[in-house]
């Protein structure tokens, strides 16, 4: 499950950290700053009322790689502070340990205050995406505010520790061999920038292309371990018939060997919350362990067989889920993911036109099923009372109506007091198999004033009338529903197309109008806050760009840059096929936060090497030397990041549904931003300087890039 998969990436991230660093002292001060940050963040989350739960595990998963970096860059940096300087009284280590973490100081507060930024579209969302992702939110800040705070005061007195009185080594062998591949690489690059930074615009390109043409969706599926199967049929039904049926449907999903339990309802509960009607049925499958499974059977391919096995003739087959098809039920009335509320005056106009868009959307492809209400369908047995055969059998009209009322009708006729003073209504009837059929109806007796008893018939007509139903309000208007269930295709993708469909198909008459509803109602939702959301968001963290850089040259060279480490993240969600969601949104933000933190680190490491370049360097060395600096604690990132979403990756189980669509833009969202820090922003920077040479500008400070 999530929790043995969050366990394991704190183990592998522990175990990347101490094989990178060569030093298992070393490795103790990183360490130990990611287990207490990820323990401290239980505390403000009991504040601000969350719980631990599947996505604020999520958010310390994507926290923990985030964390290791900046630790990393600290513990590296007093390591090359103090091999540089040489031996050293205590004092003096000491003093190099803190400037060396001082410097650092500025842009890991800055890459703190950005990265909580990037997750105010988060915060910003709409109650129910607010429910499901503000404990990601909350637990991923929580925990990178509590790392930043250990990294630049806890950190430095664990290095002081560590280190006690030993000088730590110069780099070996094998590193210079690696440091010099990447120093001559890094050359290469910088000597065709031009051509380097034209590939990634074309990969970055594509990967726009490719994006727009993901499908879209709400959320993705998250396992229950069971089935809802609701077919859907016309009104009419007489109830032993459907009762016969409904047992005929669980006998065939009870005999698949991944079922566990059948349960099947018919018609509504004791409940306001379930206005379901006899032409419905719902019947919750509990399945056995995967583990039992046939081989090679997946839920996708099991929900295909059953449907298979269940078409029966005026039955319409919808499956989904029982929590899901709940919540959407209670919040929609739709029980299907896609639906359609026909809205308008006359009840047998909108019942015309629900039986329109019913023909047109069969034909439309990724329509699994689609069935349109007969809301002006119902079927009543209608009793008129003759005043004058009452009269001539001299049946009074209260007794009558008495016989109608509870013998055919049914009716409650007392309140039964339960033990905690709640009272259940008890309902008077005749028995099903008196009343089952029209001319038992008919011949029902009644009482006369003598004693004698009559057959209904002789003091009534009765007969079978077709009248509405149901009749739905829904804001003051009369509503009737078309139930569309889906497949090989996303409900917001479906929507999108159907839409424009029924625009080129169906004209609609005045007063009358359609509202698409279900999943797609809250992705539509989602999207429209994030319109605006999202420019907000750039701007609050292009202005604290400008705060930790105090230019704007290089703090658009960061925002403007930054898109090309999401090319990772688009590459491998087309090759896993997974639709662009929420989920994915998070993960994309995160790792975007990611991408601008390192960048940061990168900047600020080749402005120090600017800054203290020697006499005879020229700013391209210079430039080199920074890269090289940052290349060993950017690849243990990298490592401890993707190594340590791996099992998350590869591990299956309760929550990994959602958590493996946020951990794929991060897997390859990291492995393109390697290439991003090592390579682009130094060939960026390259630009730069030809740019500063060949545009005369007055002011402006030498060694500066300009964009």
């Amino acid at each position: 499950n999530f929790s043995t998969a969050l366990a394991w990436e704190l183990l592998v991230v522990m175990v990347v950290i101490v094989v990178a660093l060569r030093n298992g002292r070393s490795a103790i001060a990183p360490v130990s700053v990611i287990l207490l940050g990820c323990l401290f963040t239980v505390l403000p989350l009991a504040a601000f009322g969350q719980t631990i739960n599947l996505l604020s595990l999520a958010g310390l998963a994507i926290a923990i790689g985030e964390m290791a970096d900046a630790t990393i860059v600290i513990v590296e940096n007093c390591t090359a502070e103090l091999a540089r300087r040489g031996p050293l009284g205590r004092a003096e280590r000491t003093e190099a340990i803190i400037q060396a973490t001082a410097r650092m100081t500025r842009p890991l507060l800055f890459s703190l205050l950005i990265i909580l930024a990037s997750f105010l579209p988060v915060f910003f969302l709409g109650d129910r995406e607010g429910r499901l992702f503000d404990p990601l939110a909350y637990s991923k800040t929580f925990a990178m505010g509590f790392s930043t705070l250990l990294t630049l005061f806890f950190l430095p007195v664990v290095v002081i520790w560590v280190f006690g009185s030993k000088t730590p080594l110069q780099r070996t062998a094998g590193e210079n061999r690696f440091t010099r591949l990447y120093r001559r690489s890094l050359r290469a690059a910088i000597r065709h920038r031009y051509s380097f930074l034209a590939v990634n615009v074309l990969f970055l390109a594509v990967a726009v292309v490719v994006m727009s043409g993901f499908q879209r969706d709400y959320m993705p599926e998250m396992e229950e371990g069971s089935i809802l199967y609701m077919p859907t049929t016309l009104p009419g039904l007489p109830t032993r018939e459907a009762g016969w049926i409904l047992q005929q449907m669980d006998r065939k999903l009870k005999e698949f060997p991944e079922v566990s339990r059948v349960f099947g309802k018919l018609g509504r509960a004791d409940t306001s919350t379930d206005p379901a009607p006899l032409t419905m049925i719902e019947t919750t499958v509990l399945l056995k362990p995967e583990s039992q499974w046939r081989p090679g059977v997946t839920k996708k391919k099991l929900i295909a067989e059953m449907d298979e096995a269940l078409r029966i003739v005026g039955y319409v087959n919808s499956w989904t889920q029982p929590i899901a098809a709940r919540v959407i039920m209670q919040d929609t009335g739709i029980q299907t993911p896609v639906g359609i509320k026909v809205k308008g005056p006359d009840i047998f106009t909108i019942e015309e036109i629900s039986g329109q868009i019913e023909a047109l959307l069969g034909a439309l492809p990724g329509t699994a099923t689609v069935i349109a209400e007969r809301i002006s369908a119902g079927y009543y047995v209608d009793v008129h009372n003759d005043l004058e055969k009452l009269a001539r059998q001299g049946v009074m009209v209260d007794e009558a109506m008495l016989t109608i009322r509870y013998g055919i009708g049914g009716e409650n006729v007392v309140n039964m007091r339960q033990d905690d003073n709640s009272f259940v209504p008890l309902s008077i009837q005749y028995s099903p198999e008196y009343i089952d059929t029209l001319d038992k109806v008919r011949n029902n007796p009644v009482m006369t004033l003598d004693g004698r008893t009559v057959p209904l018939s002789s003091i009534a007509t009765v007969a079978v009338r077709k009248m509405p139903e149901m009749i739905r309000n829904d804001n003051g208007l009369l509503a009737g529903y078309v139930y569309i269930d889906v497949r090989d295709v996303t409900p917001v993708d479906y929507v999108n197309s159907a839409k424009r469909y029924l625009a080129e198909h169906l004209q609609l008459p005045a007063g009358y109008s359609l509202e698409w509803t279900g999943t797609y109602r809250y992705a539509e939702e989602a999207r429209h806050k994030l319109l605006w959301i999202v420019p907000v968001t750039l701007v609050i963290m292009f202005a604290l760009l400008l705060m930790a850089f105090r230019s704007v040259a290089e703090s658009s060279l960061v925002l403007l840059s930054t898109p090309f480490a999401l090319t990772g993240g688009v590459a491998l969600q087309w090759a896993l096929g997974y639709p662009m969601t929420t989920a994915v949104v998070i993960g994309y933000v995160a790792v975007l936060a990611v991408a601008i933190q390192t960048g940061i680190i990168m900047i600020e490491f080749i402005r120090d090497a600017l800054a203290n370049r020697a006499g005879g360097a020229s700013y391209m060395d210079a430039v080199v030397e920074g890269s090289v600096a940052r290349l060993r604690p950017k690849l243990m990132t990298v490592a401890t990041t993707v190594l340590g979403l791996i099992p998350i990756m590869v591990f299956a189980g309760a929550g990994m549904d959602i958590a493996k669509p946020i951990a794929v833009p991060s897997v390859g969202g990291m492995l393109s931003s390697t290439l991003y820090v090592l390579y682009l922003i130094p060939c960026l920077f390259a630009i730069g300087e030809d740019l500063r040479r060949h545009i005369p500008r007055s002011g402006g400070k030498t060694g500066q890039p300009v964009v």
